[in-house]
Parts: structure tokens; sequence; C-alpha cells
């Protein structure tokens, strides 16, 4: 009995495959050599794949960062989607608000997205066009924490006031951290974001009628 020949892949398939290969070989570059040792070089051979196939998606190295960046923050936005969704009615919203920033905002993704902002002032195009990308993002995760704050009984602008205080605090820390890593201190005030977030959920939800 013959075997079946394994099916060939489209052009459109191995074009898609290849494109694959070069982003995730450029994020893994940005992650291990940041933005200033980034190399176009280094992608193809981490890709595995030609130089002409490379830029033939990806004409310049500035195309090139902008697909990775969107990919990283692409993958911290579906991070915080899922965790929203996990959220069951009886779980603490605010710790996992302060769970979410933290992992994103002491995460690697946000670690690149910094980086290639410092080393773009020279560049305005490459500048703008990275916080568009992290703009759009970061907005749909608050947009949808706001969203399971109005759930829990508050009004859109007290769900406003209290992502940006809890966003904003864990934001503020990891800043912090590139220049003074001190991890008790640093528990010490997350736990005082905590309790003055919840301070103020608390006082503002409203009792929803039950279903």
């Amino acid at each position: 009995m013959l075997s079946a020949k394994p099916k060939r892949r489209t052009q459109a398939e191995r074009s898609s495959e290849t494109q694959e290969r070069v982003i995730s070989a450029a994020v893994e570059i940005l992650r291990s050599k940041g933005y200033a040792g980034f190399r176009v070089a280094d992608v193809t051979e981490e890709a595995g794949v030609s130089r002409g196939a490379q830029t033939h998606h990806f004409p310049t190295k500035v195309d090139l960062v902008l697909c990775a960046v969107a990919r990283v923050f692409d993958q911290a936005t579906e991070a915080s989607r899922l965790r929203i969704a996990a959220v069951k009615p009886e779980d603490d919203v605010i710790a996992e608000m302060i769970a979410d920033a933290s992992d994103f905002f002491l995460g690697q993704n946000f670690s690149i997205g910094l980086d290639i902002l410092g080393a773009a002032g020279r560049d305005p195009e490459l500048r703008d066009a990275v916080q568009k990308v992290a703009r759009s993002n970061r907005h749909l995760v608050e947009d949808m924490w706001i969203g399971l704050l109005l759930t829990r009984g508050l009004s859109r602008e007290d769900a406003e006031d209290v992502l940006w205080l809890v966003f904003s605090s864990i934001r503020g820390l990891s800043v912090r951290l590139l220049w003074q890593f001190d991890k008790e201190r640093f528990e010490r005030v997350k736990l005082i974001t905590y309790q003055a977030a919840f301070e103020l959920f608390d006082r503002k939800k409203k009792v929803l009628p039950k279903r």
C-alpha cells in the first residue's frame, strides 16, 4: 500500500512561515541584545533565512523592528485578555489588576519598548511608530479592565480613577527599578498601592442587583 504523499505547501504558506521565523528571531535579538545591539544579519542567521528573503518581507531595519515591537505588545495584550476573562465574580479585582500591571511593566515586553524609545531619540519616525503601537495596545488593555470594573458597580469615571492609580503606580515603580533595585521597598509600596486602590474601589462601588 502506497503512503499518501505529503501535501505541498503553497507559496503563500511558505512566505508566511518565513515571515514568522524572521519576526520571532527579531524579537529574540531585541530581548537578548537590545536595540543598540540589534543587527539585521543576526536576525537572518537566527531565523535561518537568506538576506534576500528577509528584505522581501521587511525592506528596512525599521520595518523589521516595528513588526517585532507589535508582536511583543500583541502578546502582552493577549495575556491580559486571558487574565481578565478568567476573573470570577468573587475574585479580588484590584489584586488581579496589580498582578497584570506588574507582569507587564516588570516584564521584557515593556523593557523592549522603553529600550527602543530611548534609543530612537534621533529617529522620530521610529519613536512615533513605537509609541503608536504601545498606545493602541495599552488603551485596549485599559478598556478591558475598565469594563470589568463597571460590572463591579463603579461608574466609568471612578473606574478610570482606580485604573490610573494602579497602572501609574506600578509603571512608576518599574521605572524606578532601572536605577534603584530595592525589592523589599518595592513590595511594600506595591502593597500601599493595593490598599489605596482597594479603598477607592470599595468606597465607590455600588451594590448591583442580583441576576
